[in-house]
């Protein structure tokens, strides 16, 4: 399994390496990947259509990005994940069993996925704003009253609401929020977040925006 290598974003030093693609650019990868019997069992039980194709591409284009770091060819990598909520392993936070030193982060949208990688942990989210509509109702319930102002004095809401969520989405996947609290965090203020480090990564979409976000792993942390 090969891809040409240009476009992805390139990493600063101590950054993660993301990827942001549409899914029918990576399901001609799917074939060629040695994917997990839980992965294909599960892509089985989703309906046949956009769902499947974008849960697969986001599984494929994970190893893709996760390769060059860990220094072996995608398809020889081990995706395994655990839910840490019901305890099981067929969904959940993704991680390389036999690369610990190494963190992933997948995501999927309708006709898009992202993934992350890095040496800390790391999360990653993709939204699609073609067709997004922004929604007050929604916005109150995840936003803290900073974020939601600001989002209102954007002459462009629905892509200023999905750049937060993006950004709330990723901290979620990294562990240091849940859904339920996301209107405690007031992504305005940087101060509130210390040891976390967002990466915006370039826009090669119009309508797609992603975000990725990392924090620092503390000595003796263990992380899944």
């Amino acid at each position: 399994m090969r891809e040409e290598r240009g476009g992805e974003e390139r990493p600063a030093p101590g950054a993660p390496l993301v990827m942001v693609r549409r899914t029918a650019d990576i399901l001609p990868f799917v074939e060629q990947a040695h994917l997990a019997p839980y992965e294909r069992e599960r892509a089985a039980r989703l309906p046949a259509g956009p769902r499947r194709r974008d849960y697969l591409a986001a599984h494929v284009l994970v190893r893709l990005c996760a390769a060059p770091l860990t220094g072996t060819p995608p398809d020889t990598l081990v995706l395994a994940q655990h839910c840490e909520d019901c305890g099981r392993d067929d969904h959940g936070r993704p991680y390389l069993p036999d690369h610990p030193g190494i963190h992933v982060s997948l995501s999927h949208t309708t006709g898009a996925v992202a993934a992350a990688a890095s040496t800390d942990p790391v999360g990653v989210d993709v939204e699609d704003a073609t067709a997004a509509v922004f929604d007050a109702r929604i916005a109150h319930r995840v936003l803290a009253p900073a974020e939601l102002a600001a989002v209102h004095a954007d002459p462009d809401p629905v892509r200023a609401f999905l750049r937060l969520w993006v950004r709330k989405e990723a901290l979620v996947k990294v562990g240091l929020s849940s859904l339920g609290r996301l209107r405690e965090l007031d992504l305005t203020d940087a101060a509130s977040l210390p040891g976390v480090t967002f990466h915006d990564p370039t826009d090669q979409h119009d309508h797609l925006i992603a975000a990725t976000v990392t924090r620092t792993t503390h000595p003796g942390e263990q992380h899944a």
